[in-house]
């Protein structure tokens, strides 16, 4: 347990106090805490929940409108969870996503995204624990890493769904030939497809 330290409590109604809260969570994140580690700390020192997080998300790379906007999806959250440790609460935004820097994708990178897409509507059903880190990997830009992730799920689900196969080689076609690992994927997806 963190000690509480007046000078964040304090100074927490105003950009003073934003700042030190994020010099803090940067601080944590370089000494190896994970973003809900930083956020259960925070949230140690007498930070309210919410900056806590914001604070953390800032402290990761994302810009303080852009964590604020992000975390208005999470707002309803905070009444059901008020009786949780602050440890359940961390790990609930670490697990949906909320601390992830997420990246803008230059034009080739969202048509692949947008290919990755259409291969995901192409299944039945997706596991909404699986869907919810393929949406993470979209957004954070592992393009590759998402695909490789699908087309291993899908060698396991998805074997005679001709237009998954498809669509997941139309992506393979996008990535890296001469990286081993997609062209191996890549073989799978034209052997799947072929019925």
């Amino acid at each position: 347990m963190v000690a509480v330290n007046p000078w964040f409590v304090s100074g927490n109604d105003g950009n003073g106090g934003r700042a030190a809260s994020v010099v803090f969570a940067t601080a944590r994140l370089a000494d190896g805490r994970r973003p809900e580690q930083a956020f259960t700390d925070l949230v140690g020192l007498g930070i309210d929940r919410r900056e806590a997080a914001v604070a953390v998300c800032v402290a990761g790379g994302t810009p303080w409108e852009a964590a604020e906007a992000r975390m208005a999806g999470f707002d309803p959250m905070w009444a059901s969870l008020s009786a949780s440790s602050a440890e359940v609460a961390g790990g609930l935004l670490e697990l949906y996503g909320y601390f992830d820097q997420e990246v803008v994708l230059d034009p080739d990178q969202n048509l692949t995204a947008s290919h990755l897409q259409q291969a995901m509507a192409a299944v039945e059903f997706l596991p909404s624990g699986y869907a919810n880190q393929l949406h993470r990997l979209l957004r954070t830009g592992a393009l590759k890493e998402a695909f490789l992730s699908l087309a291993e799920m899908g060698g396991l689900r998805w074997q005679d769904n001709v237009l998954f196969w498809h669509r997941m080689g139309e992506v393979a076609g996008r990535l890296d030939p001469l990286d081993d690992e997609v062209a191996a994927a890549r073989r799978r997806c034209e052997q799947f497809a072929r019925g």
